[in-house]
């Protein structure tokens, strides 16, 4: 006994629809951050570092809140994952102090943290140094490297391809000398 193709089209689908229900049901999404998490991620944000102290559930929250660009490029899940260390150790005190240098307004747009604007201070060791885009050290090496690999692969390619051409119509031209014969 064979079941009619509606019924089977009926079934095929139904269970494409549950499990894509059933996918996205389990799939977390990206902005699941609680509050808590948030804060702990927004104090990571404004310099890079952790200055308040959070329920210790927030900083798990915050670290399973990066963002994977983040996660993959920034050190935010380590310094919060120190952060968290430190604050079961019960080093930082709640509220923790200012982290801005004496002297600089952190509110100040458009100057750097010398106060003219320039960034760059020699006098103050948590400013970063600038940065010359002049020296062999700008090449950036990854990419000459990912980008001649994909040159060899197209090349490696290409010949496949010729080869592929090339054996067919040898098999071509035999094929057409055993019909004369």
């Amino acid at each position: 006994m064979t079941t009619p193709p509606l019924l089977r089209t009926f079934v095929a689908v139904l269970a494409l629809a549950l499990s894509a229900v059933a996918a996205l049901s389990t799939a977390s999404p990206a902005s699941a951050a609680t509050e808590c998490g948030k804060k702990v991620l927004a104090d990571w944000f404004d310099n890079g570092r952790i200055d308040r102290l959070y329920p210790l559930n927030c900083y798990e929250e915050a670290i399973d809140a990066i963002p994977d660009d983040l996660r993959d490029y920034a050190d935010a899940e380590d310094v919060i994952t120190r952060a968290l260390q430190a604050a079961l150790r019960g080093d930082l005190a709640p509220g923790g102090r200012d982290p801005t240098p004496s002297g600089d307004d952190p509110t100040d747009p458009g100057l750097g943290s010398n106060g003219n604007g320039s960034g760059g201070n020699s006098d103050n060791p948590q400013a970063a140094p600038d940065v010359d885009t002049s020296g062999p050290s700008s090449v950036p090496i990854p990419l000459l490297v990912l980008g001649g690999m994909s040159i060899a692969l197209l090349a490696a390619g290409g010949l496949g391809y010729l080869s592929r051409r090339r054996h067919a119509a040898n098999a071509d031209d035999s094929d057409d000398s055993d019909t004369l014969a």
